[in-house]
C-alpha cells in the first residue's frame, strides 16, 4: 500500500494533475483507495453510473466502446474521468487485460475536494481543456 506522499509523488506524473499544486494532489491522495484487477475483471461497464474514475499505477486496461476500436491504457493513465467530471452513463467500458494495480477516485469524495479546494478544480480544468484542445 502506497503511503500519501507516495501517491502524491505518482499523481505528479498524471497527466490529468499535473497543474494541480502539491497540496491540493495531497487531498486527491487522501481520498484514493488502491484497488486490484485481474485479467478480464472490468474496472467500470458501459452506460453505468460513473461513480469513480481510477488511475492506473500498474497493469494495463482496454477501453471498449461501442462501435469502435479498443484503446489501450497503461501506467500514469486515467480511465474514466471524464464520465465522472460530467456526471453522466459511462460511454465505454474499461477491461483489465492483465493484473492492474490502480487508485480508485469516488465521485463524491471528489466533487467534495474540488469543492472545497479551488486550485483542484482549475488544475483538472486545464488538463481537460489541454487535452480537448489538443495541445502538449
Amino acid at each position: 500500500m502506497l503511503t500519501v506522499m507516495e501517491k502524491v509523488t505518482f499523481l505528479h506524473t498524471v497527466e490529468a494533475f499535473q497543474s494541480v499544486p502539491t497540496q491540493s494532489l495531497a487531498r486527491v491522495a487522501a481520498i484514493a483507495q488502491e484497488v486490484d484487477y485481474e485479467a478480464h475483471q472490468a474496472l467500470y461497464n458501459h452506460n453505468e453510473s460513473a461513480d469513480s474514475m481510477f488511475v492506473l499505477l500498474e497493469g494495463e486496461v482496454v477501453l471498449l466502446r461501442p462501435g469502435h476500436e479498443g484503446r489501450k491504457q497503461g501506467p500514469g493513465q486515467v480511465a474514466g474521468l471524464l464520465a465522472v467530471l460530467a456526471g453522466e452513463a459511462e460511454q465505454e467500458s474499461a477491461l483489465a487485460t492483465q493484473h492492474v494495480r490502480a487508485l480508485r477516485l469516488d465521485q463524491e469524495e471528489f466533487y467534495d475536494a474540488m469543492a472545497e479546494d479551488f486550485s483542484l478544480t482549475l488544475g483538472i480544468l486545464r488538463e481537460v481543456v489541454r487535452r480537448a484542445a489538443g495541445t502538449p
